[in-house]
Order: C-alpha cells, then sequence, then structure tokens
C-alpha cells in the first residue's frame, strides 16, 4: 500500500464576512511521501541549527534580524518540490469580488466547509494512478470537537464519493508548534495574504511612507512568489502565473494530480460579482476607495 502525507494549515480566515482584503480564506498545503517529509524536516531542523533560531517558523515573526533564515526556508521549499517526485503544493483563497449570497452561516461552519473543498478537490485523489493508497491528512488542532468529528467523518466517505473505494483517507489534528511543515504552509499563506492584498502599501498610524517591516514583508512576499512561479513555468511550461487566479489543468483534469504546483480561487455556486473589490475600484494598499 503506498502512503501519503498531507500537511494543511489556513490563514487570513479571521472576519470572513467583514473584513478590507480582497483575498481572503487562504488554505495551502503540502502532498508528499513520509521520507520525503522526513528529509525536508531534517533539513528545516538544520536550518535553525544554522541560525540559532527557537521561535516558531511563522509569518508574523518575520523581522530584519531574521530574515535571511527565512529566505532560505524558501530556498528548502523551493528544493523540497523540485527535488522529490511526489512532493506537490496546493493553494486555496477566496475572493471578495464574489459575493456569497447563499444560506448564512456561522464563521466557524464556514471555515470547516472551507476544509471541506479544501480536501475532496485541491489534490485530485481520484486521478492518483495508484491502487489501495492510504492518505494521512495532518491539520492543526482546532478547539471544535464536533466539527472535528464532522470533518473526519466526511474524509471516511470521501473514497466512496470519488469512486476510489481503493483509498483510505485518515483525519489527526496535531499541535502546529510540534510540526514544522505545518509552520512553513503558515509562512507561505501568510506571504500571499499579505502581498496579494498589498498590505504593505498601507499607511500606519498616519505615516506618509510605508515602514521598513513592511518593506521588509513585501520584498520576503516576492520572493516567495518568485519562487513559485518559477516551480509552475519550470515544470509546466507556462510563462503565466498568477499568484491569484485558478491553475488551469492544461486540458487534462488529471492534472489535479499531477500538477507540481496548483492554486485554487473557490467562488461558491451562490455568489454573485461585486464590483467594488474589482482593482480599477481599489486604492492604496487594494481596499476600495470608498473606505481609504
Amino acid at each position: 500500500m503506498k502512503k501519503f502525507l498531507i500537511y494543511a494549515d489556513e490563514a487570513w480566515t479571521q472576519d470572513l464576512k467583514d473584513s478590507h482584503n480582497r483575498y481572503y480564506c487562504f488554505f495551502g498545503g503540502f502532498l508528499a511521501t513520509q521520507q520525503e517529509f522526513k528529509q525536508f524536516e531534517k533539513n528545516l531542523t538544520l536550518l535553525q541549527k544554522q541560525y540559532k533560531q527557537s521561535k516558531e517558523i511563522k509569518w508574523g515573526n518575520i523581522s530584519n534580524y531574521n530574515i535571511n533564515f527565512y529566505k532560505d526556508i524558501i530556498c528548502l521549499v523551493d528544493n523540497f518540490l523540485r527535488e522529490n517526485e511526489f512532493a506537490k503544493y496546493r493553494q486555496f483563497f477566496m475572493d471578495r469580488h464574489h459575493q456569497y449570497i447563499g444560506e448564512p452561516t456561522t464563521a466557524l461552519d464556514s471555515q470547516f466547509k472551507i476544509y471541506y473543498q479544501f480536501l475532496k478537490h485541491s489534490f485530485g485523489f481520484q486521478f492518483i494512478p495508484f491502487k489501495n493508497i492510504e492518505i494521512l491528512f495532518y491539520l492543526d488542532t482546532h478547539s471544535s470537537h464536533h466539527h472535528k468529528e464532522k470533518l473526519m467523518e466526511f474524509a471516511i466517505d470521501l473514497p466512496r464519493v470519488l469512486n476510489r473505494n481503493d483509498i483510505h483517507i485518515q483525519i489527526k489534528f496535531i499541535d502546529s508548534k510540534r510540526s514544522k511543515v505545518l509552520q512553513v504552509c503558515d509562512l507561505l499563506m501568510g506571504a500571499a495574504g499579505y502581498y496579494g492584498n498589498a498590505i504593505f502599501e498601507r499607511k500606519v498610524n498616519g505615516r506618509k511612507q510605508i515602514t521598513k517591516h513592511q518593506k521588509l514583508k513585501r520584498d520576503f512576499g516576492k520572493t516567495t512568489y518568485n519562487m513559485l512561479r518559477k516551480i509552475d513555468a519550470d515544470f509546466r511550461g507556462k510563462k503565466a502565473f498568477n499568484w491569484f487566479e485558478s491553475t488551469g489543468i492544461d486540458g487534462d483534469k488529471t492534472n489535479h494530480y499531477f500538477h507540481k504546483l496548483r492554486i485554487w480561487k473557490f467562488i461558491p455556486s451562490d455568489s454573485i460579482p461585486n464590483s467594488i473589490w474589482l482593482n480599477k475600484n481599489l486604492g492604496k494598499g487594494k481596499t476600495p476607495i470608498s473606505i481609504n
């Protein structure tokens, strides 16, 4: 039986309904074999020792004192995806240009519905070209026991839904403080949300110029973007790459699994266009002009 692991985490899900951020509800994750992840974590540990970094790897922890450490993490991610046969990366997010008009739900319910979508569609399980597959899905721990139980039940039934009864899916909730891979997911989601929403352009406390810290994070976001863009170009042979539009399947639906990197802008079926969130109607920092 072939076994794959998936580490996935969410970010920018706070204030799902009311926010000045166009792009939100980011969910990102890696798929690889256990051995591939083991080497990745070993490399991350060695890097932490090299830079004498004891803090958790986290978007919010980036500073001028550790920026080289974080840039080298991006290099490790690049190597991990390039050098390992089964390693893949997926990014899910939502766009306020597509305004949800369906049945109202709580923020917690919405968050777990996103989990369902990511689990069901992001890695193209139905197109895995092997039989008798075990998939172990690691998520950051959550306080809602009810929602965790529902998600685990969903995972158990998913192979039937996908008509792949030879696949066994299991979900485990772990503390991200104990998983360097989950921490890297947080880092990439943080970079995506910050860079995509142009938060570096938003003036702080009435300042006329952006802060040095904003410039630092802007540049790190661009470094992350360039890494993903180059991987997409090298493995798909495409020059165009958009961090905030869905990746095409290049005429082959099995690429939902085979692509090394995929971006998915999730658009709910019960949604309508909201032109206020189009770029032409956004000011500095990509907030609606009426808000600026």
